[in-house]
């Protein structure tokens, strides 16, 4: 491994805390390691819209991985570089098929996350963390019927399926896996994120050191869970915080401190700036 190029991280459970903060530690570091001519670029689960401000304030953010890699945004150019999304016919029935047995079902079109109003009704019920409630109405655009949305032609890049039962998520996970063509991961222990056969956030990440000219072996990458691994792998030093999942952490070089102790930044300095 040569020096540090391009620093990937995931947001949730990574970079913020887990009351969605930057911490002042990781603010330097990024600021640290873009004046070092490091490319920092957030690799998250969540859709363009849904991304947290004080991510998009953080100066030197040229690109992000969006959707769990459906999307790579160029924000400079304002436009998508990168996409590997679902059609709107498969969306149309994994969303029905979970509508039928009774779970929460979201989708993701356009950077932007959709819902239907019932579910908001009580979010909770439905297996959403009651810190997250209020970040659910922030973030969610809610509809009446998944129709207003699913139309021809539509490209989808994720769906996000949230369970109250594991059992039912298992058996959604196998006939998800034995009738579709897609690829399923999830970022929390209760919900399944299904995106395009070939879309994750390593791949979309490889693409933009392609692009940009930067050998995987000179990329970090951070994470905490699933949808985060194959970045991980895939890059030079690949790390994982101490709150990650403990197969996340079997995959990783090395676990650094939690994401609510700045791992991030300890990461940034002990493998990043340290090679300058």
């Amino acid at each position: 491994m040569g020096k540090i190029k391009m620093i990937a991280t995931d947001l949730d459970g990574t970079f913020l805390t887990d009351d969605k903060r930057i911490s002042e530690a990781n603010i330097k570091a990024v600021q640290d390691a873009v004046k070092s001519g490091i490319v920092f670029v957030p690799a998250t689960g969540r859709g363009l819209y849904t991304m947290p401000e004080n991510v998009l304030k953080l100066d030197g953010i040229r690109y992000i991985i969006t959707s769990n890699g459906a999307s790579v945004i160029d924000r400079r150019a304002e436009e998508v570089i990168y996409k590997k999304q679902i059609s709107w016919e498969m969306a149309a029935e994994i969303v029905g098929h979970g509508l039928d047995i009774g779970i929460m079902a979201e989708i993701f079109v356009g950077g932007r996350a959709y819902t239907l109003k019932r579910f908001a009704e009580d979010f909770i019920s439905h297996g959403v963390n009651p810190r997250f409630v209020q970040w659910m109405f922030d973030t969610r655009i809610l509809i009446d019927k998944f129709d207003d949305v699913l139309k021809k032609d539509t490209e989808v890049e994720n769906i996000n399926l949230i369970f109250t039962d594991n059992g039912l998520r298992m058996e959604t996970y196998d006939f998800i896996l034995n009738n579709f063509d897609t690829e399923i991961t999830n970022s929390i222990g209760n919900n399944l994120e299904v995106g395009a056969k070939g879309c994750s956030k390593g791949e979309a990440l490889e693409f933009l050191a392609d692009m940009l000219k930067i050998n995987m072996s000179d990329v970090m990458s951070l994470g905490d869970n699933s949808n985060d691994r194959d970045m991980i792998e895939r890059a030079g030093v690949g790390v994982a915080v101490k709150n990650a999942d403990e197969n996340i952490k079997r995959s990783a070089d090395c676990v650094v401190s939690s994401n609510n102790d700045s791992g991030f930044a300890e990461a940034v300095y002990r493998f990043a700036l340290e090679r300058q």
